[in-house]
């Protein structure tokens, strides 16, 4: 039974509950767009949070992708929870399955150490061109996504100033969930840094992007994928279509499953290190870097029987995962 004798102002209470996120540390841009289509739609069907009108609601459209209708889902359910705790009477949907990928049946591509070193051949032999700066910034790029595990986001949103050459530490600042951090880099990738900013940054001032185009402009991220789809043709990697990859952010679960299995390899208990490589990739929570261990187990299963000796019970049948 609801506590409010008066009827609820839906279009009010979410505004609230936007501040209530966002003061948490969300974005939530998206999300509120969503909800307020919702709450429109509930002021059309006289404000009837019910199960019978969010179902109605919350039942996928035509060309909508399951990941779409999941965000959806989600997102009503949170600001149900929200009401619900406050003493309104209102439907919650439960969440419609989905793995930390989006997809329950998406697995990422995680590249062996071979196609990688195939990968940065095939970028180190970009031709230069009196226009384009490519042969100079993409050897330097994709290092960073494999070897720092960054979103590509997050790279080509780096400026000069967020590059500590002289102690080899990348800032990236507002990531995913709107938090800094911290992501050291090793001797061989701050070289390149280095050399990079030599030929391509005699002038600059600390807001300029660190992979700029030659026009000072920055990277986009449909550009940058373009290419890398060119590299894995040039690796002689098999793309396998929209939705399978391997996708240029399949780098980043790359670089988290090579990362536990040279810790593994080093006698370093993982779920000890996992949350370190969690801080370090910038996740929400440690349950979204947890996923990473059964991948790492699946291609190296000598990681496995090493963790088995200590634990039984590491890998869950069912794992409840986060948004990466």
């Amino acid at each position: 039974m609801s506590n409010h004798s008066e009827k609820p102002n839906y279009a009010e209470l979410l505004d609230v509950f936007i501040d209530y996120k966002r003061l948490a540390g969300f974005k939530y841009l998206e999300t509120e767009k969503s909800l307020r289509r919702f709450v429109k739609f509930l002021s059309e069907n006289t404000d009837s949070f019910t199960k019978e009108t969010v179902d109605i609601y919350i039942a996928r459209q035509p060309n909508e992708t399951s990941k779409t209708q999941s965000n959806r889902v989600s997102g009503i359910r949170q600001f149900a929870i929200y009401l619900y705790e406050r003493g309104y009477d209102v439907y919650i949907p439960r969440c419609i399955g989905r793995n930390s990928w989006g997809n329950p049946h998406f697995i990422p591509y995680i590249f062996s150490h071979d196609e990688i070193r195939r990968i940065f051949t095939a970028v180190d032999s970009i031709k230069p061109h009196s226009r384009y700066n490519c042969a100079v910034v993409y050897p330097v790029l994709f290092r960073v996504l494999y070897c720092c595990g960054l979103r590509i986001s997050e790279a080509l949103g780096l400026q000069i100033k967020d590059v500590d050459l002289e102690n080899g530490i990348l800032r990236i600042r507002s990531g995913k969930y709107g938090n800094d951090r911290l992501a050291p880099m090793s001797e061989t990738l701050k070289s390149y840094c280095l050399t990079l900013s030599e030929r391509i940054h005699p002038n600059a001032v600390e807001d300029d992007y660190f992979f700029k185009n030659p026009d000072g402009s920055g990277r986009g991220i449909v550009v940058v994928s373009q290419r890398f789809r060119r590299l894995l043709w040039e690796s002689n990697i098999p793309y396998m279509g929209k939705g399978k990859g391997p996708r240029l952010h399949d780098l980043r679960h790359t670089f988290s499953c090579h990362t536990l299995k040279s810790m593994s390899d080093a006698g370093i208990d993982l779920y000890c290190a996992l949350p370190v490589l969690s801080t370090y990739l910038g996740h929400k929570s440690i349950r979204a870097t947890e996923g990473y261990l059964r991948l790492t187990a699946e291609f190296h299963p000598d990681v496995l029987a090493r963790m088995s000796k200590i634990s039984s019970f590491v890998f869950p049948e069912v794992y409840a995962y986060e948004t990466n």
